[in-house]
């Protein structure tokens, strides 16, 4: 079974007191979240060096794997 991933990335507010912010995407895999988390840390890293970021996998699975019904053509004459 294939799990969604939440990434989650946090990041201070040097100016405001080192207030810390955080947000969170889905993603159906974790290749898919990986990808976007070196795309996304490294344009908030860029503003925000005190950041923050991970892959989480959750427990809703995006894809199951389920037996598929036999097609007409190979089922069984009685």
């Amino acid at each position: 079974m294939t799990f969604w991933y939440m990434l989650v990335v946090s990041y201070s507010l040097e100016f405001n007191s080192g207030e810390s912010l955080q947000f969170q995407v889905l993603f159906k895999d974790y290749h898919t979240c990986i990808a976007a988390q070196d795309q996304i840390h490294a344009a908030i890293y860029k503003q925000y060096r005190d950041s923050s970021s991970k892959c989480v996998e959750t427990d809703v699975a995006s894809k199951s794997i389920r037996p598929r019904a036999r097609p007409d053509n190979l089922k069984k004459e009685k």
